[in-house]
Parts: structure tokens; sequence; C-alpha cells
């Protein structure tokens, strides 16, 4: 287990450095760099406490949690990117790195005490457990995770529905991630306050498999950051939509009923209005569901389908005028079928007519 530690320290090392020697590294990167920086700092604390190389090196003793401090604001702003689109949200505050300043300054005494105390008071904490005020110090060093996960799980209830987190891999990937360190979390703090002997030990083994699962997720899904931020940017217009309350699959069920059974589109004086109280919609409402879903407006679709029902006329009735045919499925003008028409197909009606009979 302590050679799956160091293996973790120096992999998440490596991350963290490879993130600071990107060119034009953005500031999500950076935060990205830093978190992998102080999880291989946290894994090389306990590598040497669980081997007791730490009495090579007594004053880095406990050292780490200052840094841990400070993981639970970093990321809450790595994830905040997903939920803030403008930057001035996301500037960090000098207020986030209290605890980190108020861990520092309750082991500052610590800090300054002699090699053999650290030592002496190691071996008592085997014996005896950690101390109330360690126990203290340790849960203020860790409080800031589990706010972040809290910020995370609130945005995810906040923007994304049920429906889309079950259909994304990715949003689950990134749920189980977080998840994962809360829990991992969860189990230091349990094992802190009943004087479990290998609780950093164990804490950090559970660490290791989520960085090296962070490792194989990256090689596997590099592009899973800007999928998460294209689904919750596309999540966060449903919340504005005017459309929440419907039913999209009945929606276009209707729509289709009246375009493909009624043929409301054969009346020239169809427009969005006459549409949208035939389905009991707005105009703003019918206009959404056009552009959003359906991906044309509403004069692309009703060109659309005029044109279909020219095609089937020419095609059954080659002995009719064009611009009767262009009266019959709707349009109000010769110019404006044949306009339409070539947008359409790339070639005039008396084209298409002329290659249908060939």
């Amino acid at each position: 287990m302590n050679y799956l530690i160091a293996f973790s320290a120096g992999l998440s090392f490596l991350f963290g450095v490879g993130e600071f020697l990107r060119k034009n590294a953005s500031r999500q990167i950076q935060v990205q760099g830093f978190l992998f920086l102080f999880a291989a700092f946290f894994q090389f604390h306990t590598y040497l406490t669980c081997t007791e190389l730490y009495q090579l090196v007594p004053h880095l003793y406990l050292v780490h949690l200052p840094f841990t401090a400070c993981i639970g604001s970093l990321l809450k702003h790595y994830f905040s990117e997903l939920w803030n689109e403008s930057p001035n949200k996301n500037e960090f505050s000098y207020w986030e790195l209290v605890p980190a300043f108020l861990v520092l300054s309750l082991m500052f005494p610590f800090y300054i005490s002699p090699a053999d105390e650290k030592i002496a008071i190691h071996k008592a904490y085997l014996e005896r457990g950690v101390p109330l005020k360690f126990q203290i110090i340790i849960l203020l060093a860790v409080l800031p995770i589990f706010y972040s996960a809290y910020y995370v799980f609130s945005n995810m209830f906040l923007y994304i529905r049920w429906e889309s987190f079950k259909k994304s891999a990715h949003l689950r990937l990134v749920g189980l991630v977080v998840g994962f360190g809360a829990l991992v979390s969860a189990i230091g703090v349990y094992t802190l306050f009943f004087h479990a002997r290998h609780g950093l030990q164990i804490v950090s083994f559970f660490l290791s498999c989520l960085i090296i699962s962070v490792y194989i997720l990256r090689q596997k899904s590099p592009e899973l950051w800007g999928e998460v931020q294209r689904i919750v940017s596309e999540e966060k217009k449903y919340q504005t939509s005017q459309l929440g309350s419907f039913d999209l699959e009945d929606l276009h069920n209707r729509f289709k009923h009246l375009m493909e059974n009624k043929k409301v589109y054969l009346d020239e004086t169809i427009n969005l209005e006459k549409l949208a109280k035939q389905m009991n919609l707005s105009e703003h409402q019918l206009s959404e569901f056009l552009n959003s879903h359906l991906k044309k407006s509403f004069f692309q679709i009703l060109n659309h389908y005029r044109i279909k029902e020219a095609k089937t006329l020419f095609a059954n009735f080659p002995e009719k005028n064009i611009l009767t045919i262009a009266y019959e499925v709707g349009f109000p003008s010769k110019s404006t079928f044949y306009d339409a028409f070539k947008r359409e197909l790339g070639q005039s009606p008396s084209e298409y007519r002329k290659n249908l009979k060939k």
C-alpha cells in the first residue's frame, strides 16, 4: 500500500508540473496544477509518516495541513468555471484563505518545536490517539473540502435536470469523482476521531485510487471537461426556457401532425402566430421550439414542407404549370417559390422538372 501511495504522489506531482508547463495556461489549468501539487504533497507526507522515514526530516511532519486547507477553495474555483461564465464571479477572495491561516497559526508552535519533540509526539499519537487540539485543527483543514463538494452537488441539482444526469456519462463521472473525494475526507474524519491507527494510510490509499482514476479518465476522455461545460451551458439555457413545463416529444408530435397530416403549410396566409394558436403556444414558445429543438426557423421549415409537396406534384402531374404548383403548395408568388426551391435543392423548379423527365 505504501508503494502505491508513493507512486500516486509522483504521478500527481508530474500532473501538477505538467499543468504549469503548458503554454498560455488558463487560470483553471493553474488551479488544476495547484490541486495536483497539493495532493502530491499530502501523499508524500503520508508515505514518510507510514514508513517512519519522517524521522529523517521531522520538520516536514504535518506541514501539509495548511495546504490541505486550501484544497477546498481550489476545488470550488475549479468547478465554478462550469456554473459562472463571467470571470469576475470566479475571482479568489482573501476570505477563502482564512482556514489555511488559522491552521498555520494554530500549528505554528508545533512547527517551530525541536525535531525530537515532534518525533516523541508522533509516537504518542500511535499509542493514545490524536489529541483534541490536533483533531480540531485537522477538521478545520478538511471542512473546506466538504463545502466544495456541497457547492458542486448543489449547483448540479440547481442547473441540471435528473434526466440529463442519467443520460450523460460525463456528468456522472464528475459526480462520482467529487463524491468519492468527499467520501475519502469523511473516512479521514471518522478515523481521526475514533483513533484508527492506520487512518491516514487508508485515506491516502483511497486518494491514490482517485488520482490514478483521474489519470485514466484524462487518457480515455480528454474532452471530458469540455463536454461537461457544453451540457451545463445547455441546461442553463433550459432553465430560462419558456418550454420548461412542456413535453417536447408531445410538441414535436403535434407539430408533425399539423404539417404532415393537416398540411397547414398549404395555406398561403399561415404565419407563426396562426400556427402557435393551433398548437396552444405563444409565438415566442413556438419560435424557441423550432430554433432550439428542430434547429430551423419557422420559414425554413415552412418552405421545406412546401417544396417537398411541390416535388410530389412535379412527379405526379408533369403537365401542371410551375406557377400553379407554386400557388397550390402555399407560395404567394413565383419569385419566392423559385428562390426557396433553389436554396433547398440547388436548382430551379424548371431544371428539376427537366431532370425528373430524364
